[in-house]
This record gives C-alpha cells, sequence and structure tokens, in this order.
C-alpha cells in the first residue's frame, strides 16, 4: 500500500499519465462508459488508474459496481473493502459490500469480543484517515494556544486558564496522535485479504502434504497473521485458524 501512496503522490505533482490524461480525465471517462452499460471498458479504466498507483474511495467504489454487476463477487467485495479503508462511513459502500457478502457460499459469524474492543474498532470506523489527521492537528494548536497562554498570561485568572486548557488539550492530542497512528496503520498494512480461489482446502500447517483444516470459498474476508514461504496464516471471524497458500487471496 505504501508504493501506492508514494505513487499517487507524484500523479498528483505530474498531474498527467503517460498518455497525457490525468487520472481524473480517466476516471471521468470510466463513469460514462458506466452510465452507457459498457463495463468491461470502465472497469478497465478504473483498473488502469489503479495499476498507476492512484487510490480514493469512489474510485475502488465504482470499481467493485463494475464487478459487482459482472458477477464477479470476490473482487467486488475486495474493492468495495478497500473503497472503505478511504469512506469508512459511507453507506452505499457498506449497503453493497453486504448485498455482495449474501450472494458468497461460506457465512461466518464474528466470535463476541469485549466492549472495549467493539468500542474502539467502531470509534476507528467512524473516522477516515483524514478527519484523525485533522483532529490531532486542532489539538496540536489548541495546546500552543493554551501554552501561550499559560506563560504570556498577566493574571492569575489567565494563567489558570491557560493551565487548565493545556491539560485538556494534551490529553486530547495524545488521543488523537493515538487515533492518528492506528488508522494509518489500517490503512497502510495489508494484514487482511480477500480469498479469491473458488475453492481453498486450509491446511493445519505450511505444507501442502498436511492435514486439512477447512474448506473456504471466494469472497471470504481473513486476517493475515504469519507468512512462510509462500503460505500465510490465516484467522477467520469466528476464530479458525490455518494455512492457505498466499497466491489464492489477493490483499486489501
Amino acid at each position: 500500500m505504501i508504493p501506492r501512496l508514494i505513487a499517487m503522490v507524484a500523479l498528483v505533482l505530474l498531474g498527467r499519465t503517460a498518455s497525457g490524461q490525468s487520472p481524473d480525465q480517466l476516471f471521468q471517462q470510466g463513469n460514462q462508459m458506466y452510465q452507457q452499460g459498457r463495463l468491461e471498458d470502465a472497469r478497465s479504466l478504473y483498473e488502469s488508474i489503479v495499476a498507476m498507483g492512484y487510490g480514493s474511495g469512489q474510485l475502488f467504489y465504482n470499481l467493485g459496481n463494475t464487478y459487482y454487476r459482472s458477477g464477479e463477487i470476490a473482487r467486488a467485495i475486495l474493492s468495495y473493502e478497500r473503497a472503505l479503508r478511504y469512506m469508512p462511513q459511507d453507506d452505499d459502500i457498506r449497503h453493497n459490500l453486504q448485498l455482495a457478502n449474501l450472494l458468497i457460499t461460506d457465512r461466518i459469524e464474528p466470535t463476541p469480543r469485549l466492549f472495549f474492543l467493539e468500542f474502539w474498532d467502531d470509534l476507528k470506523d467512524a473516522l477516515s484517515l483524514r478527519s484523525t489527521t485533522w483532529l490531532a492537528y486542532l489539538a496540536y494548536l489548541l495546546l500552543l494556544a493554551s501554552l501561550t497562554l499559560l506563560v504570556l498570561g498577566r493574571t492569575y485568572v489567565w494563567k489558570k486558564i491557560g493551565m487548565i486548557s493545556a491539560v485538556v488539550s494534551l490529553f486530547l492530542f495524545a488521543c488523537g496522535l493515538i487515533l492518528f497512528a492506528a488508522k494509518l496503520a489500517d490503512f497502510t498494512e495489508e494484514h487482511e485479504a480477500i480469498v479469491m480461489e473458488a475453492v481453498v482446502t486450509v491446511k493445519n500447517s505450511p505444507d501442502a502434504g498436511s492435514s486439512d483444516a477447512f474448506v473456504l470459498h471466494s469472497g471470504v474476508k481473513v486476517e493475515i497473521i504469519d507468512s512462510v514461504s509462500g503460505w500465510i496464516e490465516i484467522r477467520l471471524a469466528d476464530g479458525k485458524v490455518g494455512w492457505i497458500e498466499l497466491s489464492t487471496v489477493e490483499r486489501i
């Protein structure tokens, strides 16, 4: 994901692709083709933008729609999941992702989690990376203003106000940094993936000859917890763990 971000910055600075068209122009062309029902042409343009390293919530959402309408459900789910990283509270993305998940074979019920972990995940999902960046920045500015008031305040009242606001803003700034770091890790670390193969046999160890653990089908979301020589150890939402070949999934 980090190389994609670097490439995206380069595209913004250059403003043009090798063909003389900016990613925005290609995106608009793809939208026009999508509206005309030319799904393959639209998908081709969207994928070319992604291949250049550019990404956005709307781009992946539109790409997911082309896959969904073409019956490629696993790739639709992958695109919707990527879109949610940019726009975590978008109702359209979440709705289409739910519809796509209804079409896959496996029904995996998540295990109950501790309430504070659920709260933490809900808090992260409620904010985008941009929002957490702004929150941390505003808290930082408030901290600077409070320290200035504390130092330069000419009366005891103003100094006390500055001290109290400095303590509060320092707490908010620390919370903002923690939340920003967590969101940045979720955004850049590719620790989740979607199964792309029609049928995948999960093994008990990273070896094709090891015993079978269970079977998965395309479209299932997995968490990657380890990797060894072309194999990855995965964990499902219900807590099941096993090993599959890296080539059978695509990272979100």
